[in-house]
């Protein structure tokens, strides 16, 4: 219960217990009031009936009694009055039959009154007549008190009303500061390192307030100067000083991790751009305007749009690449007279009058090597400078990608499908801190081949993009999953499920998706779902509502291959994944390169103010084990574990 409600409810039964009290107090005093008019009234009755009635008595005159008597009496304010003789004879009696007083029944039980009865002598001089006995009709009390009763409930009622109105008004006035650090709190738990704005008038509240503010920005501040500095080492290893691109190691590193994850990559185009007659230019214009033309074209470059994100880089002196994923031939011819179009207006508006090469490589749906990506493109780019024109190529197939068509691998993969010929293969996740603990499970999906050979999924899943058999390609692993996990108590803790956008992107999938976990809630939560690091980047909205829809059924969501995107500290801090899988180029590279060893160093002390778990992917050696150790990674994953194991 919250403390608004606590102190709504004690101080309301405070003010109930007040106004029992008065309204209690106010109708004993009611009654005592009333008995004693009664009692007043009588005696005063009997009393005047004493001095009146003696000379009638003495006359002998019964008519006359008999009036002075029916005089007071008809009054109606008394049950009964009796005249008495010296002896005791009643000689008059005037009383009302006994009727129940309009009030409620229960109400006379509760505030009862006594009828009061008072005497008075009849005297003549110094003899004795006789007396007069007067008892009063208690319903006239009855009824004025009833009134009285409700009056004063409804009064208080409403002052009670009224001040629980004011009460409330007043604790959500007094208390608001409180809602502020709740929220505040409760987003700091979930790694949102806000402040409280307003200042409480409270002392006490203004000191925690106070406190909570410096907590969380100092919490806030270490990681955005730790987010800083990797930044800058990013800017210093893997972007050119110049013209702000990626240097030729930031891009090779970024697209080849995307080309060996390709899930969510279903073609492309690579363009090479050089000049090869700058020198020329400089030597007539000087390094400066050199420069500042270089500056210029980057910019220009980089505003180009085609539908989809560039990825653009400088990798030499005056040769610049550029990279568009998920393109069509279409596309992809566009983008190179874009750019082609984009270089010779930089070079006319700078004077530059020398020629320049804009070639590129289109590649679809098959296996993509970098290195022979960039050697098509940079021989596209030589034959554009010859020819000065565009010059896109296709990117040239193996000769079993020649054989093995789109439309082989397309009936391959229904047919496997359908036939239910897939392989799920499992691989732990250990801790570097707890020796032999096991973080989770990351399992992988394979289809096999007729005679139960497994296929990599390196080999299909470039042509599924193609045919968009992604989705059901993830459903009907996770379905198999789904089935085994019960039944594989090795399998116990955390299991990490890779996924493509592709797959998110369709409504059908994330319907039963959502279905199969909220029937199973207990296998929701050890659920975690890893998506690419390229892939959130390219759609974050989409990867934020998944992310949302999950969470709320209890499973948990991860990025993998982090660390080489430039915008990956901000989606960190905004999406809050369970965990992060460093990319395999910096693990690869750890022994060798310090600049690997420092990047991952700061990635620790970014993600774990956040409760973001570090795990190194693809760890093959006893000395990464140790460096990634001493680095503070939190997990690792790879052949130095050993290689995956078949689960079904």
């Amino acid at each position: 219960m919250t403390l608004f409600r606590q102190l709504f409810i004690a101080v309301s039964i405070l003010f109930l217990l007040l106004m029992a009290v008065i309204e209690v107090t106010y109708i004993h005093n009611s009654r005592t009031y009333l008995q004693d008019q009664l009692a007043s009234h009588s005696q005063d009755v009997a009393t005047s009936l004493g001095l009146v009635l003696p000379v009638a008595m003495e006359a002998g005159d019964e008519v006359k009694v008999q009036t002075i008597v029916g005089a007071a009496f008809d009054r109606g304010f008394y049950r009964s009055i009796r005249v008495v003789s010296v002896q005791g004879e009643t000689l008059l009696l005037r009383e009302l039959p006994p009727t129940p007083p309009d009030v409620p029944e229960w109400f006379t039980h509760w505030i009862s009154l006594d009828v009061p009865t008072a005497e008075s002598l009849i005297t003549k001089g110094w003899r004795q007549m006789g007396r007069v006995v007067v008892s009063s009709h208690p319903n006239f009390a009855y009824r004025q008190l009833w009134a009285t009763t409700r009056a004063a409930t409804a009064w208080l009622f409403g002052l009670y009303l009224l001040s629980l109105i004011l009460l409330h008004y007043f604790l959500r006035t007094i208390l608001s500061p409180l809602r502020s650090i709740e929220a505040v709190a409760e987003s700091i738990s979930e790694r949102d390192f806000r402040t409280v704005s307003d200042t409480p008038r409270a002392r006490e509240l203004r000191s925690v307030v106070r406190a909570i503010n410096s907590l969380s920005n100092k919490v806030r501040a270490f990681i955005d100067q730790e987010v800083q500095i990797a930044d800058r080492f990013r800017r210093e290893a893997y972007q050119d000083p110049l013209t702000g691109l990626a240097n030729r190691r930031g891009f090779e590193l970024q697209i080849d991790a995307i080309l060996k994850a390709p899930a969510d990559v279903q073609s492309g185009a690579l363009f090479m751009i050089h000049l090869p007659h700058f020198e020329e230019f400089n030597t007539e214009q000087g390094y400066v305007n050199g420069d500042r033309f270089l500056v210029e074209l980057a910019q220009a470059l980089t505003a180009v749009r085609v539908g989809q994100p560039l990825m653009a880089a400088r990798i030499g002196g005056v040769t610049l690449v550029v990279a568009s994923l998920n393109l069509s031939k279409e596309q992809s011819t566009a983008l190179g007279r874009a750019l082609a179009e984009t270089v010779e207006v930089v070079c006319r508006s700078s004077g530059v009058r020398h020629s320049f090469g804009c070639g590129g490589v289109y590649f679809g749906s098959e296996r993509m090597e970098l290195g022979r990506l960039m050697s098509e493109a940079d021989s596209a780019m030589l034959q554009a400078t010859e020819r000065q024109s565009l010059v896109l190529l296709e990117h040239s197939l193996e000769p079993e990608d020649i054989i093995k068509g789109s439309q082989y691998w397309k009936q391959f993969i229904s047919d496997a499908l359908e036939q239910g010929r897939t392989a799920i293969y499992t691989q732990p996740v250990r801790s570097l801190a707890q020796a032999g603990v096991v973080l989770q499970h990351e399992v992988t999906g394979r289809l096999c081949g007729e005679g139960g050979e497994v296929v990599p999924a390196a080999e299909f899943i470039m042509m599924a993009n193609r045919h968009q058999l992604v989705a059901a390609i993830d459903r009907k692993f996770m379905a198999k999953l789904f089935g085994l996990l019960p039944e594989r108590p090795l399998l116990e803790g955390q299991v990490a499920i890779n996924l493509s956008m592709r797959s998110i992107s369709d409504s059908g999938l994330v319907d039963w998706l959502l279905s199969e976990l909220g029937k199973q809630p207990a296998l929701a939560r050890r659920i975690v779902f890893e998506f690419a690091e390229f892939s959130v980047v390219q759609d974050l909205r989409a990867a934020s509502e998944f992310v949302g829809k999950v969470r709320k059924l209890g499973a948990g969501f991860a990025v993998d291959n982090f660390g080489l995107h430039p915008s990956a500290f901000e989606y960190l801090q905004s999406l809050h994944p369970s965990y992060i899988k460093l990319s395999t180029s910096y693990v690869s590279r750890l022994e060798s390169s310090p600049e690997s060893q420092f990047f991952i160093s700061s990635v620790v002390k970014i993600a774990r103010p956040l409760e973001v778990m570090t795990i190194a992917h693809g760890v093959e050696s006893a000395e990464q084990l140790e460096l990634l150790r001493k680095l503070g990674v939190d997990g690792y994953q790879g052949y130095a574990i050993g290689a995956p194991s078949r689960l079904d």
